[in-house]
């Protein structure tokens, strides 16, 4: 790792971490809020009238405790679309914009290898992820302490946190992967994204109904079980885990794609 290099690109990262963390704090701390009996019953009522859109959008069930109610309505898309929203800016400030502006040329020519170059900038991108997931915990963690005194169990939201951010990673990993191996500029910057959220497009459409239901198995995002970890299944740990490793083989594809790319620089 290149530590100037990191922490002069952590500095320029922080601020769209810091957006995007405040946009999802401030939905954990709502859909928390949320969990009252009586406007639970409501929400059933319009899951009842509508129940493809909700399951569409992973909102399927309400849950009986306060840490299924959050997974259920947070963790099924919100969980997924703002950190992959970030992992793309992100991604496109570390390597896209380098490569774009002509700035890589003067990291190139520093007595550093390219593999330890792109390293230190992936470093910043999982470092930021951690961040996120740091302060999403701690907010819900407090938020719940406050509100609902007891209802919900720290280890638990910290089990559904750790596999929601072993989700990131694989999204991260699959955008790292495409701007670092891709030379057009363009294709770098949206290959990886594009996939991902296609990945979010098919699990959306597997829950629109029974004869749909086949596409869940398609998608990885499939692997995902916060509750199933919570409670300490195996093969919602295994699958889980895969995501982790999924990231960061994706990740070291991508670094070594770039140490062995022809840059016009």
């Amino acid at each position: 790792m290149i530590l100037p290099l990191f922490r002069h690109e952590l500095r320029s990262c922080l601020l769209p971490t810091a957006i995007i963390s405040a946009v999802v704090i401030l939905y954990a701390c709502v859909i928390i809020g949320m969990y009252d009996p009586e406007l639970g019953e409501s929400l059933t009522l319009m899951r009842d009238a509508m129940p493809e859109l909700f399951a569409a959008f992973g909102m399927a069930g309400q849950g009986t405790t306060l840490l299924e109610f959050v997974v259920n309505y947070l963790h099924g898309f919100l969980l997924v679309v703002l950190p992959l929203v970030l992992v793309a800016v992100l991604t496109s400030r570390l390597v896209v914009r380098h490569v774009e502006r002509g700035s890589i040329a003067y990291l190139l020519a520093q007595p550093v290898g390219r593999t330890r170059l792109m390293l230190s900038q992936a470093c910043v991108l999982i470092l930021c992820l951690v961040l996120l997931a740091v302060a999403l915990t701690a907010f819900e963690l407090a938020t719940a302490h406050v509100m609902f005194p007891g209802e919900l169990v720290a280890s638990d939201l910290v089990a559904v946190n750790v596999a929601t951010f072993c989700l990131w990673l694989f999204l991260s990993g699959m955008c790292w992967a495409g701007a670092c191996a891709f030379p057009n500029v363009s294709a770098a910057r949206w290959a990886g994204v594009a996939v991902c959220t296609l990945f979010v497009l098919v699990q959306m459409l597997s829950g629109m109904g029974d004869e749909l239901a086949w596409l869940a198995d398609v998608t990885p995002l499939s692997l995902l079980d916060p509750l199933g970890v919570a409670s300490g299944e195996v093969g919602a740990v295994l699958g889980t885990a895969a995501l982790a490793v999924l990231g960061v083989v994706l990740s070291s594809l991508g670094i070594v794609a770039f140490s062995r790319r022809d840059l016009s620089v």
